[in-house]
């Protein structure tokens, strides 16, 4: 067992004497029982939410998305998963107790008789601007992704506080990979200060005043499932929430065929007016006019409809941004 480096701290539930093991983050008052949480260095704890979703559940469901969504070519339909990888992605996440007073302004509706008394009276609504003054004691959060989500062909996830999380222990995590954060917890403790003293009320006014208190940063860790499957010779990717269990990105080569045989159409009938062309000689004696702006007219046609075709590469998809 390591060695007890700190003895000087007490339990604020009972005052007894507490021992931090080196390493440790994550203790246990021997007298009453109660759980504390070690903070770290950099003044921000880091907490995990662990994955509810199974690599076998996570391809199910990459399977199960390749083989309902329209516009997919054939081939990949039942391709082969190769590779099924667990990220933990870092998201910051400022938290604060506001409290103060808010000024400003709302928009209400409200309801107003009208028309001459006994005759044509009816009720009329109309948006009238209030003045509002209201007192403010709650809890405000402010979430920013740590690194570029959208290499990961991810949005942020929906995360509102109350979802279940656990301390992250050295060696707490035997499978998945901890993402490097990027930024630090100062620069967001600035950005989420910012973030949730703007007023809720309209337009905030001078005499606003909100205070922040028992101000915390937190690193969250966000499972997310990285699959990789292939469909000839191409590797290609899709990304899998990893407790929704919902797909958040994904590629596939696009269906063609009824795209190619437009095509070939266009090409005949591009032909067709090519022969057209070739008869005006002989046709220039009798009805040269006709044939003449339905020679044209058709041309335009298949070279305005030919300049719109594109082969679809591949199939995209990205769920949209969540809050």
């Amino acid at each position: 067992m390591p060695d007890v480096v700190l003895q000087s701290i007490h339990c604020p539930q009972c005052a007894g004497p507490l021992g931090v093991a080196e390493g440790r983050r994550l203790i246990t008052c021997d007298h009453c029982g109660v759980r504390l949480l070690v903070g770290e260095q950099a003044g921000y704890s880091r907490w995990y939410f662990p994955a509810k979703i199974g690599k076998l559940e996570a391809v199910g469901v990459g399977s199960a998305w390749l083989k309902k969504h329209p516009g997919i070519d054939k081939s990949a339909r039942s391709a082969a998963f190769v590779e099924a990888s667990l990220l933990y992605a870092p998201i910051w996440e400022y938290k604060a107790l506001v409290a103060g007073w808010e000024f400003g302004s709302k928009l209400r509706t409200q309801s107003f008789l009208v028309g001459e008394e006994d005759r044509n009276e009816h009720l009329e609504l109309q948006l009238v601007r209030e003045k509002v003054a209201e007192p403010r004691l709650n809890e405000r959060r402010y979430y920013e992704a740590a690194l570029d989500l959208a290499a990961l062909g991810a949005t942020r996830p929906r995360i509102t506080g109350r979802e279940f999380a656990m301390p992250l222990l050295p060696g707490e995590l035997r499978e998945g990979a901890l993402l490097e954060a990027g930024g630090t917890a100062g620069k967001v403790m600035e950005a989420g200060r910012r973030s949730v003293l703007t007023p809720l009320v309209g337009d905030p006014a001078a005499g606003t005043r909100l205070f922040p208190l028992r101000e915390s940063v937190t690193l969250l860790y966000y499972p997310l499932w990285l699959l990789r499957f292939r469909v000839g010779s191409r590797l290609y990717e899709m990304t899998v929430d990893g407790r929704a269990g919902t797909i958040f990105s994904a590629r596939a080569p696009a269906a063609n065929t009824r795209r190619l045989l437009v095509a070939a159409l266009q090409m005949v009938v591009l032909a067709a007016v090519a022969a057209m062309f070739l008869h005006l000689p002989s046709a220039w004696g009798v009805g040269r006019l006709t044939t003449v702006i339905i020679a044209v007219v058709v041309s335009l046609v298949v070279l305005f409809t030919a300049r719109q075709f594109r082969l679809h590469g591949e199939v995209e998809y990205h769920e949209p941004y969540s809050s």
